[in-house]
């Protein structure tokens, strides 16, 4: 919420000063034909008009600054310079945050900065803690990306390291594609590995079992494991024990799962066929031997049926009408009590505030408060301000050698004329002794951008340390010197 603020604050200060400007050329031709006392009128429309313009206007200048930034984020990732690409990231976020956008014109340039950043996280061979809750916020924002999703969902199958948000993102990928059964597969891959039974993870091996085609023995079989670990005995679990058994496993485990879905499992239009086809297996199986297998699976079932123990005792269970009531009755007393107390306080603030004493108070309190936010505003403003346009501190020149030197830094190389001019001009800005050369290769043509001449390959990356140290420059490179194509 800071953005908004700094943007309201800017805005209205800035519409205050353009509207008072323009009053003063516009208005008083209306004095004589509205009168002296409607003159408010046209006031409020011209600062009304002088707010929407100074809304447009901050718009405009901030996607102008952050097209730019994105491009040059762009220009760095062909390059291979992931540190520049997080500089220029970094700058175009703090533009989006700025006082430039409104909540309204925000969405537009912060979805495309979310989704620019989101890949360039998903490119990395490494990616950072971060990157989760980067892809995280962008699946929010774009839950369709199938692309983005399997490209996560391949790294964390390959043993990448997870992160609190990893399990929400990966519910929110089987959410957004419910009939795309390659994302499926590679899901139950990641809910297998993490040994989950829960809802998103059974939802993900149902729709593989319904989808018609056959499983991976290897993932089949991993499912079939985990549910013989925690001995399911419902719908689903017969599918899989069905499944397995008729691939030619004969783990004695199978049947007795077998047997005691047939007992928990009660029959239904949908599950009628999976009983039928567990009555094929277990068909040599007589009713008793049946039974004893589902207790050995199940130790709470016998052949009574579910609720009963083992020794055949009936579980004592306590009168539910009697708890249900006393229940009920505690919670209309308690909720009876809780309104009482809120009418009987709202009663009193508002004989408070009715009165001359409560009145004042209230007043004032909230001329304090007013004035807290609009000092806080403006001192937020002006570090904002501060932070951005502050100036660099200006780097001495490097010592520059005669022309016959043998050796220079290059520091960047861009396949367009125009970026490479743009970053000679900014490291001319420094104090920089800076030129662009033309180096053709076999079917690309660069622009490199180099500083300075020296007499030895120490003495250069003596100098290129000391500017990078100082953030001058990301990176460099010796490199043999020639002559600058233009001066």
């Amino acid at each position: 919420m800071g953005y908004l603020f700094k943007h309201l604050a800017v805005r209205l200060w800035t519409a205050l000063a353009i509207g008072s400007l323009a009053g003063l050329v516009v208005l008083p031709p209306f004095a004589g034909a509205v009168g002296p006392g409607w003159m408010f009128v046209p006031g409020l429309g011209l600062l009304g008009a002088a707010y929407w313009f100074t809304g447009v206007a901050f718009a405009a200048m901030g996607r102008r600054r952050l097209e730019r930034l994105l491009g040059e984020a762009m220009v760095w990732e062909r390059a291979g310079m992931p540190r520049e690409v997080r500089q220029a990231l970094s700058r175009a976020s703090a533009i989006v945050d700025s006082f430039f956008f409104s909540p309204l014109s925000r969405r537009q340039p912060a979805g495309r900065l979310l989704a620019q950043t989101a890949r360039f996280q998903m490119a990395q061979a490494a990616p950072g803690p971060s990157s989760d809750a980067v892809f995280g916020a962008y699946l929010r924002a774009f839950p369709n990306d199938r692309d983005a999703a399997v490209k996560w969902l391949d790294g964390v199958l390959a043993g990448r390291a997870l992160t609190g948000q990893s399990h929400d993102i990966a519910a929110r990928i089987g959410a957004a594609h419910p009939q795309d059964m390659a994302i499926q597969r590679m899901l139950a891959q990641f809910y297998l590995a993490e040994r989950r039974s829960d809802f998103a993870a059974l939802q993900t091996y149902e729709l593989l079992m319904d989808a018609g085609e056959p499983l991976p023995e290897e993932l089949i079989g991993d499912i079939a494991d985990l549910f013989l670990a925690e001995r399911r005995p419902d719908s689903l679990a017969l599918k899989v024990y069905l499944d397995v058994y008729h691939r030619g496993e004969r783990d004695k485990r199978l049947l007795h799962g077998i047997a005691a879905c047939c007992r928990m499992v009660r029959p239904s239009p949908l599950t009628l066929p999976l009983l039928e086809r567990a009555d094929e297996v277990l068909v040599d199986i007589d009713a008793s031997q049946r039974s004893k297998m589902a207790a050995a699976f199940l130790p709470e079932t016998t052949d009574a049926g579910t609720g009963r123990p083992a020794g055949g005792h009936r579980i004592e269970r306590p009168a539910i009408g009697p708890m249900m009531r006393s229940a009920l009755t505690g919670i209309s007393r308690l909720a009876f009590g809780l309104v009482a107390s809120v009418s009987g306080l709202l009663r009193k603030i508002r004989e408070g505030l009715s009165s001359r004493r409560g009145k004042s108070v209230l007043k004032w309190s909230a001329m304090g408060l007013f004035m807290i936010g609009v000092g806080w505003l403006v001192i937020n403003t002006a570090i904002h301000f501060a932070d951005t346009f502050k100036t660099v501190e200006k780097a001495p020149l490097p010592v520059v050698a005669p022309a016959t030197d043998p050796f220079t830094l290059q520091v960047a190389a861009y396949l367009k004329e125009s970026d490479a001019r743009r970053y000679v001009d900014q490291l001319k800005g420094q104090g920089l002794d800076a030129y662009w050369n033309r180096a053709s290769g076999s079917s690309k043509t660069w622009f490199q951008v180099r500083i300075s001449h020296f007499k030895t390959k120490a003495e250069a990356r003596s100098v290129g340390e000391d500017l990078k140290a100082r953030q001058l420059i990301g990176d460099y490179y010796v490199a043999n010197y020639k002559r600058p194509d233009v001066p």
